[in-house]
């Protein structure tokens, strides 16, 4: 029989690459957002992104209820960024978590700086696990900064998961 080496498991799952994100939810005051490290797309027809996103989280509570959500991918360099939405940004005029957004039609924000971003209206979520997955169909997608490239998590030196 083998022992399950937790250092090996924690090393190879932080090898995994994923995209860095701006996650949001929600309309008005009842929007949120938070940094998400943990998606990719899951199918081309219907074009669909999975994340995980923590079971705990204003995030979650806000996505769960309003089941639309607006990514906006981080752009490769700015920790800034993606470090300001480890706590839950909301709406300030037209600002978002101190950043320059707009809002979406199915709620939640377009970060401005973003270079590209996707809407999604939520299909399934799969409650299992400290994070939950959100499966959602990609609707709507524009980009505001096309030479500019996405941030990966194995970029930032920062470890998330394992």
């Amino acid at each position: 029989m083998t022992t399950f080496n937790l250092d090996s498991k924690k090393h190879t799952l932080r090898l995994l690459h994923h995209n860095v994100a701006i996650v949001s939810s929600g309309h008005g005051a009842n929007a949120c957002g938070a940094t998400v490290t943990w998606f990719t797309q899951s199918s081309f027809n219907p074009p669909l992104v999975t994340m995980a996103v923590r079971a705990d989280s204003r995030l979650y509570t806000v996505i769960a209820e309003n089941r639309e959500l607006v990514i906006s991918l981080v752009t490769k360099g700015d920790n800034d960024l993606a470090a300001v939405f480890f706590k839950p940004g909301t709406w300030d005029g037209d600002h978002f978590g101190g950043y320059k957004a707009k809002p979406h039609i199915l709620g939640g924000a377009i970060i401005e700086n973003s270079p590209a971003w996707l809407a999604a209206k939520v299909k399934t979520i799969v409650e299992e696990g400290d994070h939950h997955i959100i499966i959602s169909e990609v609707v709507d997608s524009g980009i505001n900064n096309e030479s500019a490239e996405a941030m990966c998590l194995s970029e930032t030196g920062w470890h998330y998961g394992g």
